[in-house]
């Protein structure tokens, strides 16, 4: 997995998942989704760093991992799951 920030386009993919999975996210303030999609994106970097440990151990090693969702990254990902 790559260092980099998630691109505008995948955030936008994540948020219209997020927002199926679970509407009432769609109401949500920018920096909730800001704040959401942080955790997702860390949880997923350590849960391949340790393939192999328990998902305590993994969530107990998310400092390990800095964010890299902006909310302005979020508002444009915005942008095109509402485009009104």
């Amino acid at each position: 997995m790559s260092d980099d920030a998630p691109s505008i386009g995948r955030l936008a993919g994540q948020l219209g998942y997020l927002f199926e999975e679970e509407p009432d996210l769609a109401e949500a303030s920018v920096a909730h989704l800001a704040e959401r999609l942080n955790h997702d994106d860390r949880y997923a970097r350590a849960r391949q760093e340790y393939v192999r440990e328990s998902d305590e151990f993994v969530t107990a090693h998310l400092d390990e991992f800095p964010p890299r969702i902006t909310p302005d990254m979020v508002e444009q990902a915005l942008l095109q799951v509402r485009p009104d």
